[in-house]
């Protein structure tokens, strides 16, 4: 189970990494379009690190599930991420109903949006994960 968590732990920040990059490679290349730098009311990397340890967290979570009872990894995975979203929007709320630049509100959106696709992505490949059942001769010598 360790070795699970950690393994999907270390996958997610990994696509954290690349998210940031891609990020702020796109802001790299946008900067010598725009008129002035702007001021964000929640910065790019205080957004990246918030929903990192909430998927993170998430993920944990779903892993301690999966080895519980396996048959309950989906609807938590539905739980926990209504659950996230909830929390984004309420420390999101003055970005998307605040004076926020139409380019702040679709950052917001897109680095949930990204990390709604890693915990996704990492649950199927939970899901698909599924444990051995044993076979008929093993709880054949098992029962002796």
């Amino acid at each position: 189970m360790v070795r699970e968590c950690r393994n999907v732990c270390f996958k997610a920040l990994l696509c954290a990494w690349v998210g940031y990059g891609i990020n702020r490679l796109v802001f790299a290349l946008h900067e010598p379009f725009s008129n002035s730098a702007q001021r964000y009311y929640w910065s790019v990397e205080s957004l990246f690190f918030i929903f990192a340890i909430l998927s993170i967290a998430i993920l944990t979570f779903l892993v301690g599930v999966k080895h519980k009872n396996f048959d309950q990894v989906g609807m938590t995975f539905l739980v926990v991420t209504s659950i996230k979203m909830a929390l984004a929007f309420g420390f999101g709320k003055e970005v998307i109903y605040g004076f926020s630049s139409a380019q702040e509100k679709i950052n917001f959106y897109s680095i949930f949006a990204f990390f709604l696709v890693v915990e996704t992505v990492l649950t199927i490949q939970l899901l698909n994960n599924t444990p051995q059942k044993p076979t008929f001769n093993e709880k054949f010598k098992k029962e002796r």
